[in-house]
């Protein structure tokens, strides 16, 4: 038998079945990356990126809930940017009425470069705690605070001096009192706070133990109606603070005008380090100037004791004209790190509302903005999304900070949301305008 043809029939065939198309290298294009956090219970959220010049739509997806994505736009190079916006979706039902509200939020990210991590992710690290207790040992009870809390039930004669509070809170919360006219308060705190509710059962104002020390004293840039928030410092790392601030005003009630507070430290006694437990303070304030052109101030910082005063913004945002709907456009005026637009529809007649920021590098002079295209998938949905149909009016808000941080870097800690604290850190003060 001539085995040799057989030999090369075999040979051929094995070259054959060990030859292999050629490599192709996929297209890399422009991909952004999210990871979502929320359920869909606690909101709808949805990503495209658009034409930073036509506005024109390039790529969209709906974001899964407690999942992640990767958006990528085709025919596109990994070292093109495009603005992304990033849209959540929220419905509340009110009990009863059958009637849904439903809220979009979108913010738009300009000139975004490729391969970025976007997290969707709750950033309130308070706990919400109701706190009830019953007060004894006194004769006349003058006054009671607890702060970063709403009172739900104030302990008066009639109720056999019962207290019920809502308290925001890292874990620690405390109580202080003012009775039998004494001019000096009494406190009681507690510590490891952990749960929806805190029973402190009877408390004897006896036992309380007298702050000494003079309150520090916290002024305000001008009189307004301030919301401010004053923390002691105890762990940054673990996210541990000792709240300073006063009672919290429950909506719809009087709000007075201020400014300035008188802080309290209950420190430099048995139950404190004679140090203070807290290395720091960080101080959160918004107000609006009321004059006339005036303006919304808002800062975040850290500091050794309360300032003397709090900085004064050098930068400004003015007014010009708008062409359409969809074009935002001011006046940039001195050196600032961060220009956010916004428009916003709402009223009580309507069950859809809409804000969407723009957030922008700033630039000296006249600066403007033309809302990217809705996606068709988005606009069958939200009609007037789609018409830009907006209340009248234009928010813009400049952002500054204290330590030396580019634009870039703060656009990530935006996207990333991996530290609640960098504004603070980084020394954040913003000047907000309505036009």
């Amino acid at each position: 038998m001539n085995i040799k043809p057989i030999v090369l029939l075999l040979a051929i065939c094995a070259a054959v079945s060990c030859k292999k198309d050629p490599f192709v290298q996929p297209p890399s294009n422009y991909q952004v990356f999210v990871d979502n956090e929320f359920s869909e219970l606690k909101g709808r959220f949805a990503i495209f990126v658009s034409d930073q010049s036509t506005g024109e739509l390039l790529a969209f997806r709906w974001i899964p809930g407690e999942d992640s994505i990767i958006l990528q736009v085709p025919n596109s190079s990994p070292s093109d940017k495009f603005d992304c916006t990033i849209l959540k979706v929220t419905t509340l039902t009110a009990p009863g009425s059958g009637v849904r509200d439903t809220t979009l939020t979108l913010t738009t990210y300009t000139n975004l470069p490729g391969d970025q991590q976007i997290n969707l992710r709750d950033q309130v690290y308070q706990q919400g705690t109701n706190m009830t207790f019953n007060l004894t040992g006194f004769n006349t009870l003058d006054s009671v605070v607890v702060p970063d809390a709403y009172a739900i039930l104030r302990p008066e004669s009639f109720n056999n001096y019962e207290g019920e509070y809502y308290c925001y809170h890292s874990g620690k919360c405390w109580i202080r009192v003012l009775v039998d006219g004494d001019p000096f308060w009494r406190f009681v705190r507690f510590d490891n706070v952990n749960g929806s509710s805190l029973e402190a059962n009877t408390l004897n104002t006896d036992i309380f133990v007298s702050i000494l020390a003079p309150p520090l004293k916290l002024n305000f840039p001008f009189a307004s109606d301030w919301e401010y928030k004053v923390d002691g410092v105890v762990d940054s790392l673990n996210l541990e603070f000792f709240p300073l601030s006063g009672q919290l005003v429950a909506p719809g009630s009087y709000i007075p005008i201020i400014d300035r507070v008188d802080v309290f430290e209950p420190v430099n006694n048995d139950l404190f380090d004679p140090n203070r437990p807290y290395s720091s303070l960080r101080l959160q304030t918004r107000g609006t100037e009321p004059d006339a052109g005036g303006y919304t101030y808002i800062s975040d910082h850290f500091y050794g004791s309360i300032p003397a005063a709090l900085p004064i913004p050098n930068f400004d945002v003015e007014e010009t004209l708008l062409a359409d709907k969809r074009l935002i456009a001011v006046n940039c005026v001195g050196d600032f790190d961060l220009l956010a637009f916004s428009r916003n529809r709402g009223n009580p007649d309507t069950h859809l509302h809409i804000n969407w920021e723009v957030i922008t590098k700033p630039n000296p002079g006249l600066l403007s903005y033309r809302l990217p295209d809705v996606p068709v998938e988005l606009g069958s949905l939200y009609p007037p999304l789609k018409a830009y149909d907006f209340s009248g009016g234009v928010k813009a808000r400049a952002d500054a900070y204290d330590s030396s941080i580019s634009y870039e870097t703060i656009l990530k800690n935006h996207l990333a949301k991996d530290d609640v604290l960098w504004q603070a850190k980084a020394g954040y003060l913003g000047k907000e305008k309505s036009f």
